[in-house]
């Protein structure tokens, strides 16, 4: 009960009373509260659940199918963009898109949590993915190349790549991921006492480690070349993983501003996509 009145930003004490007023309407209890404090669904519960989920999926295919019709040039655009290609990469081209069409608000959202186009939780998105979803309709861009990468400071401190290596640093890597750089076989045989240390949930956490000297990570192309705090330390070696897509919903794709943003958007990525892939070619 408690993190369902965090969801919908209301006191714990505020929702029980709208649950009570609600099975005092319908006049059946939906909810079991025993003793334990734990909150369970009755039978009626459970219909009025299901119900209420289909309730709310056709309200949003009305909404999509609704905004998929407005033909202006006008309104809210709500963004979704990957932070593994981060908003660095795409600043210019959406400052360009926002004054070529100020009628056109645009809300930006960076977050590694893919956005749900089906709620319009964001109504175009940036994402990494070699599996879109179906509904989902756009353009892949082609792959992200990755190196690794170690503290320009760190590596001077020891005198240079070879020596750094030597050291056997430690490697960072993704929480809970099963790819990280200790995982790459030809890694594991350079450095063959290093561990894995250090991990965090997204990339502009890693390469700040990285920077900060806490050992060596796979790293796009795209953000750690130009990065004078990041040293290459396996130069002939290059990787590629996801793609990138530039995707909308299939009932927005016909929205004029929709529309303009894919086209420019679309433009900024293949001029982007050198940088992007780098040597992983």
């Amino acid at each position: 009960m408690r993190k369902a009145a965090i969801t919908l930003g209301l006191g714990h004490a505020t929702l029980s009373r709208r649950l009570g007023r609600l099975e005092q309407q319908l006049g059946v209890r939906l909810f079991d509260r025993p003793a334990s404090g734990a909150v369970e669904l009755t039978a009626a519960g459970e219909d009025l659940a299901v119900s209420a989920a289909r309730m709310d999926d056709a309200a949003a295919v009305a909404l999509r199918r609704i905004a998929g019709r407005d033909l202006a040039l006008t309104g809210t655009l709500r963004v979704s963009i990957n932070p593994l290609v981060g908003l660095s990469l795409l600043q210019d081209a959406i400052v360009g898109f926002s004054e070529a069409y100020p009628e056109v608000t645009i809300e930006v959202l960076g977050t590694s949590i893919s956005a749900n186009l089906d709620r319009r939780e964001a109504d175009v998105v940036v994402r990494v993915t070699n599996s879109p979803p179906e509904t989902l309709v756009g353009q892949k861009f082609g792959p992200i190349g990755y190196g690794f990468f170690a503290g320009t400071k760190a590596v001077e401190a020891a005198g240079g790549v070879d020596a750094y290596l030597a050291t056997m640093p430690p490697m960072l890597g993704y929480n809970g991921r099963r790819d990280n750089a200790v995982d790459v076989p030809w890694l594991r045989a350079e450095l063959p006492e290093s561990r894995a240390t250090l991990t965090a949930s997204d990339p502009l956490h890693i390469a700040g480690l990285v920077r900060a000297g806490g050992g060596i990570a796979r790293l796009p192309f795209m953000s750690a070349l130009d990065d004078p705090a990041l040293t290459r330390v396996f130069p002939d070696r290059s990787e590629q993983a996801y793609d990138i897509w530039l995707l909308t919903h299939s009932d927005l794709r016909k929205t004029a501003r929709v529309r303009a943003f894919m086209d420019h958007m679309s433009e900024a990525l293949r001029a982007q996509m050198p940088r992007i892939c780098g040597d992983a070619v």
